[in-house]
């Protein structure tokens, strides 16, 4: 057997002691001694003769080992080639490297691929899960699964992570985890982050095993693939998320909503403005998941644009004296329809005409007008489809659905993206239509696309900055940006979000997604972005993204942000929606320093912004108060 080896960084505060035997590391801090779980065994599942095959970094037949130092820190790496499945050799050699830097005394892990064969490799999971047993309730695992949650080790209830726990998705919003043990903690942060996320396990009362997955890129593990771990003594996950926010800042992530009202100051209308979700047309194809058969009736509703502007006219006739409108549905053929072909405007509800008139009647009431618009569904019958624009699989064929009200779809290349973009907002504006705002569907937060395709081959990576792109040029023409969902490679370039919704055990389906949390929920999103994006929620007990019998109304004061107002409002609403918003004018640009459970409850929770100001709100008892610390 070959001796351990022991590396240390220059200051002595951390050791990492790792064995070359079994790839197995222990991690020593001044306060503790973090020990990885015995029974795990890095490995690699490759697809092979239409089967799954996992070989361990042991059953490597060629393994080298190298100690390092450099003028950045000292560490070890490792060499592993030659794999077999039974008699056969496959052509795979990688590389794993961990060292410890002289800077901040991180721990980096980095997965270098030497040789590969294309299409094989399925994952590989390293670094692998820290022993992490004891059950006290202030020892648990941090997870930014959607607005965030944390899962104490005596947590009852099984956890499966959403999306598989892939980065920059449901399951991770923003690519980092970590744990907290005694006081003693650590955050994992993904600085490669478009191909990879998290493997958890948590049966029910048990506990939580955490680690890092590699998902190949257009079929190869292709580039370097790097996590590095934070050791802290005396932390929460309050500090974890300040961690990670310094991480990005460095990375230039961070740009505050102060910031972006200097290039738009259309930033400063949408704070302290209520968030109005309406719609013009909602069609529904018979070729369409969702067509109602039983009921053809409910597949056409059509409301005029001049109805909606006497609708806007009669709530800042109620006192709404600022707002931003969300319009739905504007196209030829209404909603989820025909994209990205979508002019002339529905003309059964009145055309360009009406829509210009609508636009016009949002200036004169101070209210921001914005347009629902997508460009990844791509419809199969609409104008100017063209199978050769749409995402090709490795097979090279396309995938086609017809899960939305369109009917069938498949999904346009975002490589091209940026030019039906261009061409529709060009459109509008020769057509006198005045846009102060444009939500470009679902770019923040579905999972980010592949395309094989040899004319516009794209890596999730190049999707990103892609959809980056769209974001930038709508930006560009002074209109305020928004898509879906909190994703932080968004977040520079967005300034509205639809919603910031908990990670619950029931399926995501549709607008029917609300029930139990998955852990408990704590506002991780919030405490690293909240200065940076306008998010409004829905003012009510139930609604989309809320654990069951929670309101929306402490959620939003808790939180910081804005609310949904429906455009037939009434009083009682309306007045509700002025206290979100009265404190969202206050605080939109600070930055929230602490959350907080009150006296232990879980019930009981406590905000407090960089300014001062606390919220302090009781869910059981639905009752809130605003003050000063």
């Amino acid at each position: 057997m070959v001796e351990q080896q022991t590396i240390i960084n220059n200051t002595e505060n951390i050791k990492v002691v790792y064995n070359k035997n079994d790839f197995s590391f222990n991690v020593e801090t001044p306060n503790k001694v973090w020990c990885q779980k015995k029974d795990f065994k890095p490995y690699v599942d490759i697809s092979y003769n239409d089967e799954i095959h996992r070989l361990y970094f042991e059953n490597a037949e060629s393994i080298t080992h190298k100690s390092f130092e450099t003028g950045i820190g000292r560490g070890i790496k490792c060499l592993l080639s030659n794999f077999k499945i039974g008699k056969e050799e496959i052509e795979l050699c990688f590389e794993i490297s961990i060292w410890i830097d002289n800077i901040y005394e991180d721990i980096h892990f980095e997965l270098i691929p030497i040789n590969e064969v294309q299409g094989i490799i399925e994952k590989i999971v390293w670094p692998g899960p820290f022993d992490f047993k004891k059950k006290e309730k202030n020892n648990y695992t941090v997870i930014p699964m959607m607005l965030g949650c944390i899962i104490p080790n005596n947590w009852a209830k099984e956890v499966h992570p959403m999306e598989n726990g892939r980065y920059y998705t449901r399951g991770a919003y923003m690519p980092w985890w970590g744990q907290v043990e005694d006081n003693n903690g650590y955050i994992a942060i993904a600085e490669t982050p478009w191909d990879g996320g998290y493997e958890l396990v948590h049966p029910a009362g048990g506990e939580t095993n955490i680690a890092s997955v590699w998902y190949p890129s257009l079929g190869e593990i292709g580039y370097n693939r790097k996590i590095k771990y934070s050791f802290m003594d005396e932390c929460d996950y309050n500090r974890l998320c300040k961690v990670y926010k310094k991480y990005v800042k460095q990375q230039k992530g961070i740009v505050t909503l102060e910031e972006k009202a200097i290039q738009n100051p259309n930033i400063n209308q949408l704070i302290g403005s209520p968030v109005i979700h309406s719609f013009i047309y909602n069609h529904t194809e018979p070729s369409s998941d969702i067509y109602d058969r039983e009921h053809p009736e409910n597949n056409d509703v059509l409301v005029s644009f001049n109805e909606r502007v006497n609708q806007l006219k009669e709530l800042k006739e109620k006192g709404v004296e600022k707002a931003y409108l969300h319009l739905d549905g504007w196209g030829k053929r209404g909603y989820d329809n025909l994209h990205p072909d979508v002019f002339p405007p529905c003309k059964q509800a009145g055309g360009w005409q009406g829509m210009k008139y609508i636009s016009d009647t949002c200036k004169e009431l101070n209210y921001i007008f914005a347009i629902h618009d997508q460009y990844r569904d791509y419809y199969l019958d609409a104008e100017t489809y063209n199978k050769e624009h749409a995402i090709h699989n490795s097979d090279n064929n396309i995938t086609v659905e017809a899960e939305w009200a369109g009917g069938n779809q498949t999904f346009l290349c975002t490589q091209l993206a940026p030019y039906y973009v261009k061409r529709n907002f060009e459109t509008q504006k020769k057509n006198g239509i005045e846009l102060n705002g444009a939500y470009l569907d679902v770019f923040s937060v579905v999972t980010l696309d592949e395309c094989y395709h040899q004319e516009h081959r794209m890596s999730r990576k190049q999707c990103m900055e892609k959809r980056r792109e769209c974001f930038n040029y709508v930006s560009s023409e002074k209109i305020l940006i928004s898509s879906e969902e909190c994703v932080d490679w968004a977040l520079p370039n967005m300034d509205l979000v639809h919603h910031s919704p908990m990670a619950l055990t029931v399926p995501l389906d549709g607008w029917d997604y609300t029930g139990d949390a998955i852990g408990i929920p704590v506002p991780l999103y919030t405490l690293v972005y909240h200065e940076c994006l306008v998010v409004p929620w829905a003012l009510k007990k139930g609604g989309w993204g809320l654990p069951t019998s929670q309101d929306g109304f402490l959620y939003a004061l808790l939180n910081g942000g804005t609310g949904y107002l429906d455009i037939e409002a009434d009083t009682a609403q309306i007045e509700k929606n002025k206290i979100v918003c009265k404190l969202h004018e206050k605080i939109a640009k600070k930055e929230m320093v602490r959350h907080e459970f009150i006296d232990g409850s879980l019930t009981k929770q406590r905000s407090v912004f960089s300014d001062g100001t606390m919220v302090e709100v009781d869910f059981e008892n639905d009752t809130y108060s605003i003050g000063e610390k």
